[in-house]
């Protein structure tokens, strides 16, 4: 069963704007012209109508905290393919959702303030060392381990692949986590308070997707139909997905079309997905997806710095013949199932992975169209 819900997730679009702020203004419409130009569509006047409001509340959030922003900046400054930043040791899946299995959905930012207050400190501690572990490290070592030590977590540090200067910065938000809940938390109150101004105009864009989605799918699984659009139909009668997911609006992320699938198995999994707001009649899941295998210079810089990480090319290679589950390629890589949740996780968004069942369980293979698109896209661009 599909369960749809328009109501905006304040901890998630809160995280989404002061993201915006830390980009250069006016962000909201330079980014989806650039998203039209780059799918080659052309909004009509209810997606420029959506693209009008962000704009607005951009420009009330810039004029809030124009005092604010280095401080936005230091939570929210984008280093490569990873945020360093304590925002990103603290919410997971770029903000969409909480990284812990025991949060609703639709928290508020106070209340998910108070969870991460009181949270156990040695579940925080093996979050945050998941985290690190997945940070561009080259080491090979990691285990899920039921107790995690602060000097761990501090050689986890030492062993990334960053600066120092980076390194210095975990080190501080993992020994002052309580004094940066309450410098940044504050801000997202404020941006939450932002939004809310705009509640009923965003939630009409929110129906609107929602109907126009609910047509779409009809009553087959959204993950299923989704996997179908991504992969051009490239899927068996033995791949069956999870029958059961929730949907939500992305708003600030308009054009965003994202799920998770947690754990292993698909039976036991729950899907949680994210629909961008701007998707209608008019705007449709097709015109965005059939170029997903086209590559752009960004992509392609995007899909070269993913294989220039070890662990995330090691992946390919394991599945390039056999599909495999997390668990195996975290046996055979020495990883936690985090680490490789986090590694499937940005192949599969880049297209360089596929979803695959296999008795009941959730199967990884790697997806050769877009590793021979960019072999393509190479020579063309760096051979005669």
């Amino acid at each position: 069963m599909n369960n749809y819900s328009y109501k905006i997730q304040y901890v998630g679009e809160s995280l989404a704007l002061l993201n915006i702020l830390s980009h250069p203004a006016p962000y909201v419409s330079t980014y989806m012209a650039e998203s039209a130009d780059k799918h080659g569509i052309v909004p009509g006047p209810e997606e420029k109508k959506l693209v009008e409001e962000l704009s607005s509340i951009e420009e009330d959030a810039r004029k809030e905290f124009k005092d604010d922003l280095e401080t936005i900046g230091y939570y929210f400054s984008s280093k490569g393919q990873f945020v360093i930043s304590f925002v990103n040791i603290l919410f997971v899946n770029e903000g969409s959702s909480c990284p812990f299995d025991d949060i609703a959905d639709n928290i508020s930012v106070k209340d998910y303030k108070k969870y991460l207050s009181e949270i156990d400190e040695n579940k925080y501690n093996k979050f945050f060392f998941q985290m690190v572990k997945s940070i561009e490290s080259n080491s090979s070592e990691g285990d899920d381990k039921e107790d995690v030590s602060s000097t761990e977590i501090f050689d986890a540090i030492f062993e990334a692949n960053l600066s120092d200067s980076d390194k210095l910065k975990l080190q501080k938000l993992y020994l002052h986590r309580d004094e940066h809940i309450e410098i940044l938390f504050p801000l997202l109150e404020r941006a939450a308070k932002i939004i809310k101004k705009h509640e009923k105009k965003l939630e009409a864009f929110g129906q609107r997707t929602i109907e126009y989605t609910k047509k779409e799918v009809g009553k087959e699984p959204f993950i299923e139909f989704i996997m179908k659009k991504l992969f051009s139909g490239d899927t068996t009668e033995e791949n069956t997905y999870p029958k059961d997911s929730i949907i939500h609006i992305s708003y600030l992320q308009c054009s965003k079309i994202s799920f998770s699938i947690r754990g292993d198995s698909l039976e036991s999994s729950l899907p949680r997905v994210l629909i961008g707001a701007i998707f209608s009649d008019s705007l449709t899941f097709d015109s965005v997806i059939k170029n997903r295998n086209m590559l752009t210079e960004e992509r392609a810089l995007t899909i070269l710095k993913l294989l220039s990480d070890k662990s995330k090319l090691e992946i390919l290679e394991l599945t390039k013949n056999e599909a495999m589950y997390g668990a195996q390629l975290a046996g055979k890589l020495g990883l936690t199932t985090a680490t490789i949740s986090h590694h499937t996780s940005a192949l599969f968004d880049q297209n360089l992975l596929h979803i695959e069942k296999v008795d009941s369980k959730i199967y990884f293979k790697q997806y050769q169209e877009t590793i021979k698109a960019l072999i393509r896209y190479l020579e063309s661009t760096l051979l005669n």
